[in-house]
């Protein structure tokens, strides 16, 4: 059954982004929300564990079984299939985030940000996405971005003056919007849109992970490996994260669909379920020694 519907779609490809309502549910998104700031090592519930100096909003969590079951819900992604127009899709391994209110009353608002190269239009479509944990208002550091700039943005670059640094304009006054939703919508948008978290100026903090999904590369073995040997191996996506979960927790639990995401199990019958180079190697040994 779709997720979005047509409506959700036209809205989408005019404005870049949609809200995908309900895909996993409240007492879900409450269980992740709660990995997340166990893993944190914050309280949810001690505003004085809220804030650390130096860091920032993003937690280098990936592996919690919560997390997996979020990547791999059917509603998430039947989202992602609709707005790529394919099912056989491949789920990223992305991080969460803890947006606690902001105490310093001198703060500006953070300036949007590409995670796209925009040095080299065209650009290709791409998309990336949201989960909100907690229900998060307008005013509690909601996704922000510039609705529809996805149209304008090489024209745009086309016409900054010479030796201008695109990241470095104010973003800000193409003409933003804060993205509220509840706990449990999935915000997708496209990659050309600037975008980021905003200051969050309410009372409560945001929790959200970080999720997209993208056509699968299965004519790749290497790129297929990389994307299972992450979720094995239970590894963390930037190299100064330390690798807590692969010593604390086994691979999560996946199901048929997730198998397909993670790049086990092949989308096409014709291709073969994934098989880890050591075991191969202990089966053949097998072989030869019958």
């Amino acid at each position: 059954m779709p997720v979005l519907s047509q409506q959700d779609l036209a809205f989408f490809h005019k404005n870049g982004y949609v809200i995908a309502r309900k895909v996993i549910d409240r007492a879900q998104a409450e269980r992740t929300a709660q990995a997340v700031w166990t893993f944190s090592g914050k309280r949810p519930d001690d505003p004085e564990t809220w804030y650390e100096e130096g860091k920032g909003i993003m937690v280098e969590v990936y592996h919690q079984q919560a997390m997996w079951d979020n990547r791999t819900n059917p509603r998430v992604h039947q989202a992602f299939s609709q707005v790529w127009n394919n099912e056989k899709l491949w789920v990223s391994h992305d991080r969460a985030s803890i947006s606690p209110p902001n105490r310093d009353p001198e703060a500006k608002e953070h300036n949007l940000h590409w995670d796209m190269n925009i040095d080299n239009p065209p650009f290709s479509f791409g998309v990336q996405g949201v989960l909100y944990l907690n229900d998060t208002p307008a005013e509690q550091g909601a996704f922000i971005c510039v609705p529809g700039f996805q149209h304008k943005l090489e024209d745009w670059l086309a016409n900054l003056p010479k030796g201008a640094n695109p990241k470095e304009q104010d973003l800000l006054a193409l003409g933003t919007k804060r993205i509220g939703a509840k706990a449990g919508d999935l915000i997708i948008w496209q990659t050309a849109l600037p975008h980021t978290a905003s200051l969050n100026r309410g009372t409560s903090p945001r929790t959200a992970q970080y999720i997209t999904m993208s056509p699968a590369g299965e004519k790749n073995p290497d790129a297929r490996q990389r994307h299972v040997t992450f979720w094995r191996d239970r590894l963390a996506g930037f190299r100064y994260a330390e690798e807590r979960e692969h010593d604390e927790i086994p691979p999560a639990k996946l199901t048929p669909l997730g198998r397909k995401l993670v790049g086990l199990d092949p989308w096409h019958k014709k291709e073969n379920s994934y098989v880890h180079p050591m075991s191969a190697r202990r089966r053949q040994r097998r072989r030869l020694r019958g």
